[in-house]
């Protein structure tokens, strides 16, 4: 017999309060604290289990189990070795995203590919009726659809899907979504800190009971952020992120947990009629085309999990009236782009104190690492002196304060990426060029 009362749980670090406070006492967020139910157990004597011991030397790898998803870039993301990478068996996936990503178009993609792989599937959907799934499974499949058997299954009760599965016993299963589906034991609407945490915690035992790999599809509030508990990305094994501009033709794939590889990984997506389909050479990808003697761009190579990426830094200077210029950036962060730019004034002698200054990473994406550096320095000079680079040219290295040029990891990996899409001119660290007045003068 259980007994239920009320608490306050943080929806950022999912801390336990007996009343409401406006800011939660362990992680200092202001407004979190969730009014939630608490089950309390009164039995007298609690059911144990046996515990099976094992030498951890009779185990047997996971990475020989690993099972495509027919995606080599969502493969990629899941980690693994060369040759096999994707699923591992009983593992749990959070997929999150903004609404009409392509979430919901992805998973069903892969459900179809495991399907025509001979392998037993079930595509769960709180959310959408039948009928709304076959449409975007004939848009996406056209006559495959036929021959593809993906049974589906239309249920908010999480009893009841279990139930179901236990019988089934498929071996992958895709729930959409978690903030829809709810237990009768819980008193809260769905979607509640309490839903949800029990929710995902009894899909989480059931799939390690049966050895079955579930994706769960979960919202994203608008701070970008998985909705629910936090506790909700500690129950599962992966936490998959599909980021893009709905308006845009291309999503990115990024790993914030992963417990069976890299949490470095990306994968690069382009949207078409058919679905969402792997981009061959992403290289080119965030490179644009552009006239001879384009002010204010240079392209830099950077480096996401093990693969090289080239990417194109656009910059723009304008003179502004008022007193305080602006600084303004997107996809580095803003105080990055204020560090470069009191270094170029110091010491390359670029005289933008009464410019704006604007930065732009083409193709949307998000670059932390300190290659880029050189790239942006080199960016700005070009606009602030109205002079274009090279269009051979290519910049990769860090620039400390006192305007040294350190060199990155992986140099001869980039050098050879850039001659191989036709770069010639480099800039970087070398006996010639050391320091950032060095490179700027050659503008």
């Amino acid at each position: 017999m259980s007994k239920s009362s009320n608490i306050f749980v943080c929806s950022n670090c999912a801390y336990e309060s007996p009343k409401w406070a406006g800011q939660c006492p362990n992680c200092n967020e202001w407004g979190t604290l969730i009014e939630s139910i608490k089950q309390q157990n009164t039995s007298s004597k609690a059911i144990s289990q046996k515990v099976e011991i094992r030498n951890l030397s009779d185990i047997k790898s996971l990475e020989t189990k690993r099972i495509s998803t027919g995606f080599s870039e969502f493969d990629r993301v899941l980690g693994g070795v060369e040759g096999s990478q994707g699923f591992v068996t009983g593992e749990v996936i959070l997929v999150s995203g903004e609404p009409g990503i392509g979430k919901s178009t992805l998973l069903l993609q892969i459900i179809s590919n495991l399907s025509e792989k001979g392998k037993n599937v079930m595509y769960v959907s709180a959310e959408e009726s039948a009928e709304q799934i076959f449409v975007r499974a004939k848009r996406l499949l056209g006559k495959k659809i036929e021959k593809t058997k993906i049974p589906m299954m239309n249920s908010s009760d999480i009893d009841s899907i279990l139930d179901t599965l236990e019988k089934e016993k498929p071996k992958f299963v895709v729930i959409d979504s978690i903030q829809t589906v709810f237990t009768n034991e819980i008193r809260s609407l769905p979607g509640g800190t309490s839903q949800v945490k029990e929710c995902a915690s009894r899909i989480t035992t059931f799939a390690k009971r049966n050895n079955v790999t579930v994706i769960i599809v979960g919202h994203v509030t608008k701070e970008g952020i998985v909705a629910g508990p936090k506790l909700l990305e500690h129950l599962v094994d992966c936490v998959i992120n599909l980021e893009g501009e709905t308006n845009s033709g291309y999503r990115i794939l990024r790993t914030g947990k992963n417990r069976f590889g890299s949490t470095n990984e990306v994968g690069v997506f382009e949207m078409t009629d058919k679905g969402l389909a792997d981009v061959e050479n992403i290289s080119k990808l965030f490179i644009g085309e552009h006239v001879n003697g384009a002010v204010g761009v240079c392209t830099s190579a950077i480096i996401e999990g093990n693969r090289i990426l080239l990417v194109e830094v656009q910059a723009l200077t304008n003179t502004t009236p008022f007193a305080l210029p602006k600084r303004v950036s997107e996809g580095i962060s803003n105080s990055k782009l204020q560090l470069l730019c009191a270094i170029l004034s110091r010491h390359a002698g670029i005289n933008i104190i009464d410019k704006d200054v604007y930065v732009n990473i083409a193709g949307g994406l998000k670059v932390k690492e300190p290659a880029i550096d050189m790239a942006i320095c080199l960016a700005i000079a070009s606009s602030a002196k109205n002079k274009s680079l090279k269009s051979d040219s290519i910049a990769f290295g860090e620039v400390s304060l006192t305007g040294d040029i350190r060199a990155v990891s992986r140099m001869g990996d980039r050098e050879r990426e850039a001659k191989r899409l036709g770069y010639k001119h480099l800039y970087a660290q070398s006996l010639r060029y050391k320091h950032i007045r060095d490179f700027v003068r050659d503008i």
